[in-house]
């Protein structure tokens, strides 16, 4: 069983900056590619936080750096400006194997392209790894998207077994037997091998179809048979509807002629 991956990412911001949040907290010091002498040191390292004095201002003579400086009264020193310029740094990462080295003020460019750096895959499957070793990743990686050779269709690499049983064209798929609805037990068979399946049970599907048409027209001679019978019963509430309605014709026409024998009396005043 894989182990899972522990590790987190690092974040730059932590190992470059020291003390409060600011635009200019001070750099830790930790960076310092050599010793630094006590004399530079106090002109430096933030009295507040012990960081590397970035923009360094001066209350009292102590170094302090700007976002520490908030409610005093400093004023800046050229002087630890030019010092600051001429410092060498090393990578926070140099325990690692990262042998970088330069300008202090260079760090947070090179902390950008570190190889150390620890990051999370860009694909999202939750790996952390250092920078150098993410092309090596992403050719591996689960999550990763394979175009299918026989398709053309995107895949994700760890569903690419569950794709080719359902690829419409890969060799090694599955797929059902077409006399499957006649009753074929074969229900699943490999694309490849089913030619060799119809032609070793053709005997078995030629049954299977008889079966299947023997029972068709059964079914057919017996919906024959029901439409005969409604046939029949229809023509004979026809016959029925038509004699009625011959009888309710000659009602009409017989009272119809009795009011016309009432009108003319009627007329001739005879009494009835």
């Amino acid at each position: 069983m894989a182990t899972r991956n522990v590790l987190k990412t690092d974040s730059i911001d932590s190992l470059i900056y020291k003390g409060k949040r600011g635009d200019y907290r001070g750099y830790r010091k930790e960076l310092l590619a050599e010793e630094t002498p006590d004399k530079i040191k106090n002109l430096i390292f933030c009295c507040e936080c012990g960081g590397v004095s970035r923009k360094p201002r001066l209350p009292d003579g102590r170094t302090i750096c700007t976002p520490c400086s908030k409610g005093t009264r400093a004023t800046v020193d050229s002087r630890v400006d030019e010092i600051l310029v001429q410092l060498k740094s090393r990578c926070p990462l140099s325990t690692r194997g990262c042998d970088w080295s330069g300008q202090l003020e260079d760090i947070v460019q090179h902390m950008s392209v570190c190889v150390k750096l620890r990051v999370a895959c860009v694909i999202g499957c939750g790996e952390v790894l250092e920078r150098c070793e993410t092309d090596g990743h992403l050719k591996k990686c689960p999550l990763r998207r394979e175009r299918c050779e026989y398709c053309g269709e995107e895949v994700q690499a760890s569903g690419a077994n569950r794709h080719i049983a359902l690829c419409p064209r890969h060799p090694d798929g599955e797929v059902s037997c077409p006399y499957k609805e006649l009753g074929c037990g074969v229900l699943r068979i490999k694309r490849k091998g089913l030619d060799t399946h119809l032609a070793d049970y053709s005997i078995s599907h030629q049954k299977l179809m008889l079966r299947e048409i023997h029972q068709l027209r059964s079914e057919n001679n017996k919906l024959r048979s029901e439409d005969d019978k409604l046939r029949d019963v229809s023509e004979r509430k026809e016959c029925e509807n038509s004699k009625k309605f011959q009888y309710l014709k000659r009602r009409n026409l017989i009272i119809h002629k009795r009011i016309w024998i009432l009108l003319t009396l009627a007329v001739l005043g005879i009494a009835i």
